[in-house]
């Protein structure tokens, strides 16, 4: 159900918000709507808008704000491009129709999400410090797989489409704790 809800919001929006616990489904939810573009794609299907599917997951946690976006030199002035925009670079240039999803999994901060709010408007353009401009073209989709939504603030949220997985109902254990019991059966 909530591969399906995914696919309908990723339909509508360029920026998708996955939130919900560890161990909620997320990345299962994610993965098989890629799996299953992917696998419509290669038999030919192309009336249900099915691509091919590449990934390209970031923690964007694991920089500091200018190892992520860049930074210029104070002493020589010269800029340095940080991970993301190298990233984003790369799959603009890339014109094959394939989808490419940039997955930007970890907790969201106020620092690093308000420098994507111009990506995630209508605009769909990373602006840098630098000045550049590096647009989200039409085969690119960004993908948020975050816990919850505490530091992110009303701007940031209601620039995505949003798809909350709870593990209230338990299903989520119980289908781990199944599926590994079939790889012995």
């Amino acid at each position: 159900k909530k591969t399906i809800e995914l696919y309908e919001a990723k339909n509508t929006r360029h920026c998708v918000m996955l939130v919900g616990n560890t161990g909620s489904g997320k990345s299962v939810a994610m993965n098989t709507l890629a799996r299953v573009k992917t696998k419509m794609a290669k038999k030919g299907l192309t009336g249900g808008n099915y691509n091919k599917v590449t990934q390209y997951v970031l923690n964007p946690k694991a920089f500091s704000d200018p190892e992520l976006y860049g930074f210029a030199d104070v002493e020589t002035r010269e800029w340095t491009d940080g991970v993301l925009a190298v990233v984003m670079r790369n799959i603009c240039s890339d014109e094959k129709p394939d989808e490419k999803w940039l997955v930007l999994d970890g907790p969201v901060d106020t620092l690093w999400i308000e420098s994507m709010n111009t990506v995630m408007d209508d605009n769909k353009m990373l602006t840098l410090a630098s000045n550049e401009r590096i647009p989200l073209k039409p085969h690119m989709k960004m993908i948020f797989e975050i816990r919850n939504l505490r530091f992110a603030t009303p701007a940031t949220v209601s620039r995505a489409g949003i798809l909350y997985i709870s593990t209230d109902d338990g299903t989520q254990w119980q289908s781990l704790i199944h599926s590994w019991v079939k790889k012995f059966e």
